[in-house]
């Protein structure tokens, strides 16, 4: 639950006139998917495949599988996930129990370590044996980058029950000591491999030369690879020639996220604005949005790191890289109140494909695209639109694109 909630507002709501703003009660949400936790300290079920290398203490840091309590009737993608709703997914991570030990990240060897490697490793679920030290603590815990966490416990071990099933290029990695950490995400990218299964790759010490690997925890895995991939995909996108064609607006949305993106004709540039909405997750107290803004442009990179927006940049990038064109993008994530629990940056990376694969609203002007999306964002662009380098740059390349015609 968020903690800036005022605990007098539960007191008076007890969950029934929702007081605080939020389209459901994060207390009894919780309360709901805590049901049927188990009593005991032996957890047998499939992984989804899932698990979870941790950051605190590094570089001694917990690391194990998510173990279900239930079955599984959703595979571990999220392009499905998507599809879902906000409820279902938090119901679905919280009947995992997070079965973890600790250990050095450079003991990548270790045999239990080997067995959450190959289970997390594995493209359909995988049966594994957990002994706890205790039985798993009921709660839910929840975090913008990952994926809830649910019932945790310590392990004594943790074993596989069944032979995982490892994709070729997956496996190759695994055995290919010389090719380096960053050389190896590109390879796997390359061969048709997706972010998520490659910052599993990464986060369980599969990817490096002999003698280098390590664990990362899981945080630092998503970015890394969202950050190399997109790399290498911009190398590509700026040896394309400039888009020349209609402004394109495309747009999506999931529960609470709005997902727009405007495609103008000029060079490679992104800025990207990220607009939380007053009442909600973050912005319990305030009454305006809060926005950021981060931009890539020439050969700067983004102005700081953040997950969500190297999520977006590799969604944008992948977009041009289909298009064959280099272009200059705005990007608008626009979060309301009906967001009420973060899943994760996964539907971060999936909104913004979602949006990117749909029909867009072609416009013959750049101000007449930004007069329409003024129009359908909660919040005020306009002083946005004053400071933004893009869409100054972007004005000065059409004019000197009449003028040269």
């Amino acid at each position: 639950m968020p903690s800036r909630v005022d605990p007098s507002l539960c007191v008076r709501c007890k969950g029934t006139k929702l007081l605080c703003g939020l389209p459901k009660c994060p207390i009894l949400e919780r309360i709901k998917s805590q049901a049927g936790i188990p009593k005991t300290s032996l957890v047998e079920g499939p992984s989804p495949p899932s698990a979870l290398v941790g950051e605190k203490g590094y570089p001694k840091v917990s690391v194990g599988p998510m173990v279900s309590l239930r079955e599984l009737d959703l595979p571990e993608r999220p392009d499905l996930w998507i599809r879902r709703s906000l409820s279902y997914m938090i119901s679905r991570f919280s009947s995992q129990v997070y079965a973890h030990f600790r250990t050095d990240v450079r003991r990548v060897d270790e045999p239990q370590v080997e067995e959450v490697r190959w289970a997390l490793l594995s493209e359909v679920p995988v049966e594994m044996e957990a002994k706890l030290r205790r039985p798993p603590a009921p709660r839910i815990s929840f975090d913008g980058l990952l994926t809830p966490l649910g019932p945790t416990a310590p392990a004594e071990r943790v074993k596989l029950a069944e032979e995982p099933k490892v994709p070729t290029p997956i496996e190759r990695s695994v055995y290919d000591r010389d090719l380096g950490a960053t050389e190896g995400v590109v390879e796997l990218y390359r061969r048709g491999v997706d972010v998520y299964s490659i910052s599993k790759v990464l986060s369980l010490g599969s990817l490096g030369v002999r003698g280098r690997r390590k664990l990362v925890p899981t945080r630092w895995a998503i970015t890394a690879v969202d950050s190399i991939v997109g790399n290498w995909l911009r190398r590509l996108v700026e040896r394309m020639p400039p888009y020349a064609g209609d402004v394109l607006l495309y747009q999506s949305s999931y529960e609470g996220n709005r997902y727009f993106v405007v495609i103008a004709p000029g060079p490679y540039i992104l800025e990207i604005v990220e607009a939380w909405l007053p009442r909600g997750l973050w912005t319990r107290s305030s009454q305006e949005a809060h926005v950021l803004i981060n931009r890539e442009h020439t050969r700067i990179g983004l102005d700081y790191m953040d997950g969500g927006h190297y999520a977006m940049r590799v969604a944008v990038l992948e977009k041009l890289r289909s298009m064959r064109r280099q272009a200059s993008v705005l990007a608008i994530r626009e979060i309301g109140p009906e967001y009420y629990a973060p899943v994760g940056v996964w539907q971060v990376r999936e909104g913004m494909r979602i949006a990117l694969s749909s029909e867009p609203t072609r416009f013959e002007e750049l101000d007449e695209a930004l007069r329409f999306l003024g129009g359908r964002v909660r919040f005020d662009l306009t002083p946005i639109l004053r400071s933004s380098r893009l869409l100054r740059f972007v004005r000065r390349w059409t004019s000197l694109e009449g003028f040269l015609e």
